[in-house]
């Protein structure tokens, strides 16, 4: 019979915003978990915490590195701001914990890199939380392109915007869009489309007249694959509408998916063979939408004890974040810019 202890992942949560609240409705459910100690600035969100999930006053801290040292846990959830990600993540690491990072991993290629081999040579599991993905809409596409029905991808449309006119968090933030919303998007491309390896991007931003943002909240792109594919992309933050499209072009036919936001489960799909008209087809049936987070946790959980590497280790979201990094070099130059292959993996095609 196994000791239910020893099977107990104990965590340090840093940052007791909403992101850390939503996981928690999900992570809290799993047998496995335990919260060890909560880390925030703020003395009412560790009141708040410690009244919602039973914690003595001694599980809450003002500081990370007091709590590492006086906690007793094996990973850290990392939910603050993006600036922080990098000294938080070496902080975790250097005392021996495995982070879980709120997306991005940092707002800086070359420090996410340098987190990644720190965790490689302490033998921890560095992870991203990247669980867009797990929407329905992306596991159903993904089947529907995995069938074989689609033909070769060659021609990919995705555009997401919102209509967010109160910057919030994002306020003096430089590159909202790439940092914030990009980084999901391409996770969920890679799921749906994992063959694909980037080749080069040239990438515009800009501020429509009524922006609320400090730098470019909207972008267009052009993003190339190695195996010739090509995607259009915009997105955004200063829409005046919700914008929410997936088109999927290939050597047999056309799949549309679109709706409100990458974020939520209502989807119309429709479908179009080579050279026919559209008509709507229901993937989404006999399906209940799924929870996300929960998802991302039990693959999260199957890494920790030692399972396969998933799409969303610090090694994996490299491939990313050098997008983005590419994107951002391109805003300057006005030209393609060609995007570093971080794991060395060539196209499958």
């Amino acid at each position: 019979m196994r000791d239910a202890a020893a099977e107990t992942i104990r965590s340090i949560i840093v940052g007791a915003g909403g992101v850390t609240r939503s996981m928690l409705r999900s992570l809290t459910q799993k047998p496995w978990h335990e919260i060890a100690a909560v880390v925030d600035t703020s003395p009412a969100a560790l009141q708040r915490m410690a009244d919602e999930y039973g914690l003595p006053e001694s599980a809450l801290f003002s500081d990370l590195d007091a709590a590492i040292q006086q906690t007793k846990a094996e990973v850290a959830l990392i939910n603050t701001p993006s600036e922080l990600h990098h000294s938080q993540t070496k902080a975790a690491l250097s005392g021996r914990l495995s982070p879980l990072v709120a997306k991005p991993l940092t707002n800086n290629y070359a420090d996410s890199c340098a987190l990644v081999d720190l965790a490689a040579e302490n033998d921890l599991r560095l992870c991203v939380g990247q669980q867009m993905r797990y929407f329905r809409h992306y596991q159903v596409v993904a089947e529907f392109v995995a069938s074989g029905e689609l033909g070769s991808i060659e021609q990919i449309f995705f555009f997401n915007a919102k209509p967010r006119h109160q910057a919030k968090n994002l306020a003096g933030f430089d590159q909202p869009v790439l940092w914030e919303m990009t980084c999901h998007h391409l996770d969920c491309l890679f799921g749906v489309l994992p063959m694909l390896v980037p080749d080069s991007i040239v990438c515009d931003g800009f501020m429509p007249s009524w922006s609320v943002y400090d730098s470019a909240c909207m972008i267009n792109a052009v993003l190339r694959f190695q195996d010739g594919a090509r995607m259009l992309y915009h997105a955004g933050y200063s829409s005046q509408s919700d914008c929410y499209e997936m088109r999927l072009e290939g050597s047999r036919g056309v799949l549309r998916c679109r709706g409100l936001h990458m974020s939520k489960d209502q989807m119309t799909y429709e479908f179009a063979r080579r050279g026919e008209s559209f008509s709507e087809v229901d993937l989404d049936r006999g399906r209940a939408p799924t929870v996300p987070w929960s998802l991302f946790f039990d693959h999260w959980h199957d890494y920790l004890k030692g399972g396969e590497e998933p799409h969303f280790s610090g090694r994996n979201n490299l491939r990313v974040l050098a997008v983005i990094q590419a994107a951002i070099e391109s805003l300057s130059s006005g030209a393609f810019v060609d995007i570093a292959d971080p794991l060395g993996q060539e196209s499958a095609s």
